[in-house]
Parts: C-alpha cells; structure tokens; sequence
C-alpha cells in the first residue's frame, strides 16, 4: 500500500465512522455531547451516546484513524518534541487538581472566572496559573472564553470531586466520594510520575534490572522509601495518598461501560445457593452491581483490614438488604495465603485489575490459593487488560478473532483507542513492579497457577477483557 493509499484509507476509516455514530444520534434524536460542554451524568449510565455499542465501536475506529493519521502526516521532529514534552501536560493537570480550579469554576458557568480570581484560593501566581491553564486549554482541558478567562468543559469537568471547597476539611475528604476523577489525576501527577522519572535508573542497574521484586522499582527513589507502594500506604505519612488511590480504583469504574462486569459473565447460570469471592475486591463497587442484580448469590469480598472496614459502609450505604439477607461476607484476607474457610466451595473466584498488579511469580501463588480452594465446577472470572501485540499473532489471532477485523492499515491493537493500557503497563511497571500482559502472558500464570482457558471474550470498550477458567479435568 502507497503512501497515499494509507492516507486514504485512514480518511475513509475516520469519515465513516464519524458517519456512523451521526446516523445513531439522528436515528436515536439525540445530540453529541460537546467539547465546551461539562460532563452530563448520562456518560456513565447506558442512555450515554458513548455507551451505544455502535457508537461505541464508531469511536474506537475514528480515534484509531485519527491518531495514526496524525503520527503520519505531522513531521517527524514536531512529533518527536510534542510526545517528548507531554509530562508537561500531566505535570499541569495535577497543579490544577490541587489547586481545585474545576470547583472553582464550576459555578462561573459558560463565563469562566478571571485567572486571578482562580489563583486567590490557593495563593498561586495568576501569571504561572495563566500558563499552565493556557497549555491545558489549547490540549482541550477547560477553555479560554477571553484572555485569561476560563472556564470548565467536557474534560475539565471532569476533574470536580462535585464539593464545596469552603467545608472544612476539604482537601482531606476531597477524594471521598469523588464524583469526578481527580483522584485518578492526583495520583498520576504525584506518585507515579515521580516513580517513573526514577524508573530509568533503576531498570539500567544491574542490581535491579531483572528483578521481578516489588521494592525494585521506581516507586522507592521516587517517594524516598524503602517500602513498596502497598505497605506505604498503610503507613501514616502515605494515608492521604492511600485514601486518594482507593478513590482512583473507584473510579476506574468509569473507564468501562455501565455494569461491564455484570452482562460480561453469565451469572445467572449459577446455582440458586451460589458464592461469588471477590478477591482482593476493595470495597466491592462492581460485586455490588452484581448481587443487587443477582440477589441470589452470596459475595464473599476479601480485602485488607482498612479495606474492609471501608467496604462494611459501603454496602451498608447502598445495598444493605444483601448483609441483612446474611447474603454477605467481608473477610480480612491475604490473597497470598491460603483461602480462609468459606460459606461453601466457590461458584466463582472474580479477580478484577489485580492479576497486573503483581509480578509472574506472585500471580501464580495468588492463583494456586485460589485453585486448592477450588471445587471442580470453580471458574475464575478475571477482568484485567490484555496487551495485544503491535503486530499480527497467530495466538492472538485465534483467541482474539476481532483481531482480523482490523482494517488496514490500522494496527492490529487499534493502538490510537488502547493507548491507556499500555501506559498503564509501563506506570505499574514503575511504581510497583508488574503490568499488563499479553494473551500468551495471561496463558502462562494462569495455567502455571493449575487452571485451564475454556472460554474468552473482549468487549473492546475501553479495554475491558473478561476470561473465565476452570481447574484442569
């Protein structure tokens, strides 16, 4: 395929495709949310244009297109210096999150507010604020109405954490509840760009280059410790950040459509007296979604002591009928260790984003547990990321068959619409030595572990993967 073949490939991708999410909107008499617009509760329920599954699929090939058309049109050493300065926008992103400007501005409406008026609350300079705001603005975070005027849109909006900065102890409870994501902006501003400024040296020592431990990366030249990410957490100078990376979890929920993990498993099969293990399940966000639609199954959630408590008033909140029910059980729990004594053997062990928190050696222990706790009817629900190769593979092509829909000249990975996964990969390789894997890499822990893939699917919103495994026989 010519140069110009490629080009026009990618043009009638994004055309149609753009197309095709207009023909849903006329067809379903609703408009697409705008760019200057703040974010409307409808994204994250399924009435959301976006959650649409031919909208959706739309998006994914227009951004795909859009984003490889870009890295082939733009010069090569524009795009080199644009990539190698985006710490920059994160680094603006997370100035602004503390700052509190998406509170700020949530009042001013369409209008903005003067960045001086913006600065006054947390004693910046108005001119540095005015610049940082300015390179959000021309990345598509807020806009400015008129000179040094902001105001909120779709994106900036997003950053509110929906509270009143004037209550006393905001900035402590800024992340309880969080409405929006800022708690995904503080930690990615924070910790982890200091881990992975840290990360290069650590990864070209030979002291440390192929270790698989936790305290080998770079999480500990980068926050100043000699503990892992977990264990300072749970120390007193890493609470509030512990707390604010709980909130991040939580709201990964919105990184995925609406109740994925509810139509992605075919719960309803399961029997009448059914357990459900939440391992290592927070406070239980998504097993909630599942019992309040299945009411039937008993959920055992497993977390740390900390977690649990949070959990306890977490269910009690929103579906305290499942604990009445005795429905309903918080267990403290090292997944490392053998499963603590259960109702009964599990229906379903449900593992959702810890496998690429750890390391090869650690998933498999976490997953031998979980098989010796195994019954023969026992299927493990994981939903976790998997990396495509950039490149055509025959593994990937037999368990993944969207992957030959693909059309040329895309990569085989849609990489423009699965960028988050693979910077998420290196970002947990630096703060807490793991990542996502490939499907031969999921393949090779998982059986390792003494379970067997009978069954696999993607539902390629957002990267959310769902595979279910039994014990071998």
């Amino acid at each position: 395929m010519s140069g110009i073949s490629e080009l026009r490939a990618l043009r009638d991708i994004f055309v149609s495709s753009i197309d095709q999410i207009i023909a849903v909107c006329d067809a379903e008499g609703t408009d697409f949310p705008k760019l200057d617009d703040p974010v409307h509760p409808d994204e994250f329920s399924p009435h959301g244009i976006r959650n649409n599954p031919k909208v959706s699929a739309a998006i994914e090939l227009a951004v795909t297109a859009a984003y490889q058309a870009i890295q082939t049109i733009r010069s090569p050493p524009i795009t080199i210096i644009t990539e190698a300065a985006k710490h920059t926008v994160v680094t603006s992103l997370g100035i602004v999150e503390r700052a509190d400007v998406a509170e700020i501005l949530r009042g001013a409406g369409p209008n903005g507010k003067h960045v001086t008026d913006i600065a006054t609350h947390s004693g910046l300079d108005p001119k540095k604020l005015a610049r940082i705001l300015r390179l959000l603005a021309t990345n598509h975070f807020f806009k400015e109405v008129s000179p040094d005027v902001f105001a909120n849109n779709l994106l900036s909006s997003m950053l509110d954490s929906g509270k009143d900065i004037t209550e006393p102890g905001f900035r402590e409870n800024k992340h309880n509840s969080d409405q929006g994501m800022s708690a995904l902006v503080g930690f990615n501003s924070d910790e982890t760009i200091r881990s992975l400024a840290q990360w290069r040296d650590v990864l070209f020592d030979p002291q440390t280059a192929f270790s698989e431990d936790i305290v080998h990366c770079g999480w500990q030249p980068g926050l100043n410790t000699d503990l892992s990410m977990w264990d300072y957490y749970a120390t007193p100078e890493g609470r509030y950040r512990g707390s604010r990376f709980n909130a991040v979890m939580a709201n990964t929920n919105k990184l995925q459509p609406p109740q994925a993990a509810v139509k992605a498993f075919d719960w309803g099969s399961l029997p009448l007296d059914a357990v459900v293990v939440d391992v290592g399940g927070g406070q239980g966000h998504v097993s909630l979604e599942i019992a309040r639609a299945f009411p039937n199954i008993t959920v055992v959630l497993e977390d740390r002591l900390g977690v649990i408590a949070d959990a306890h008033k977490y269910w009690s909140q929103y579906l305290p009928s499942h604990q009445k029910a005795g429905k309903l059980h918080l267990l403290e729990h090292d997944f490392f260790e053998p499963q603590p004594p259960l109702p009964k053997t599990p229906d379903v062990f449900f593992l959702r984003q810890i496998i690429h928190d750890w390391s090869d050696g650690l998933c498999v222990k976490i997953l031998s547990h979980l098989r010796t706790a195994a019954g023969p009817h026992t299927k493990l629900f994981i939903v976790d990321s998997i990396l495509d190769y950039a490149c055509f593979s025959e593994s990937q092509s037999t368990l993944m068959s969207d992957v030959n829909d693909v059309p040329k000249p895309l990569l085989p990975n849609m990489a423009g619409a699965n960028l988050h996964a693979y910077q998420i990969d290196v970002l947990l390789g630096s703060v807490i030595n793991a990542g996502e894997r490939t499907i031969d890499g999921y393949k090779s822990v998982i059986e390792a572990g003494g379970w067997k893939l009978v069954e696999d699917s993607d539902t390629r919103v957002d990267l959310l993967d769902k595979y279910k495994y039994k014990p071998p026989g």
